[in-house]
């Protein structure tokens, strides 16, 4: 089989073919979908704190994974949040996720960001052997929600 060239690249520019993408992977994020309009994905590409990465196959120009990072002041530091890492099931086992986080990693470093938070569910074993691998350290934490705008 050959291999495929994967290129990661920031998302900025709006596309039919882009929206189509996100909602792609999106879904197989979990049962917590809702479905992304243009207006949010528009919006989300155009705020300066958001950086929505794609991995894209370089030969088909299919879009293989994504991931979101966002940059942010709090009153004493400069923090990163990464959210929505997915790998299509076709290019899954390709070290694309590895690709997509070195890229967020290094994108938080050029905004000065103090550190990079992020959960995992205990459930996905591959995905926390990974970020371990890479460097991440589960923190002892509680983590709540409040859900306000639909069921979750």
């Amino acid at each position: 089989m050959e291999k495929n060239e994967i290129v990661i690249e920031q998302a900025t520019i709006f596309s039919p073919q882009l929206a189509d993408a996100i909602r792609s992977l999106a879904k197989q994020l979990g049962s917590n979908y809702k479905e992304l309009t243009d207006n949010d994905l528009q919006e989300l590409l155009q705020s300066p704190q958001s950086f929505l990465f794609v991995a894209r196959d370089v030969a088909t120009q299919q879009i293989a994974g994504m991931i979101m990072l966002a940059v942010y002041r709090i009153p004493y530091t400069q923090k990163a949040y990464l959210d929505d890492l997915v790998v299509d099931q076709s290019f899954r086992k390709m070290g694309i996720a590895t690709k997509l986080f070195q890229k967020a990693i290094e994108t938080a470093k050029e905004h000065n960001a103090a550190y990079i938070d992020f959960t995992s569910r205990p459930r996905r074993e591959a995905g926390n052997t990974l970020y371990e691998k890479l460097g991440f350290k589960q923190r002892e934490t509680n983590t709540y929600r409040l859900s306000i705008s639909y069921e979750d």
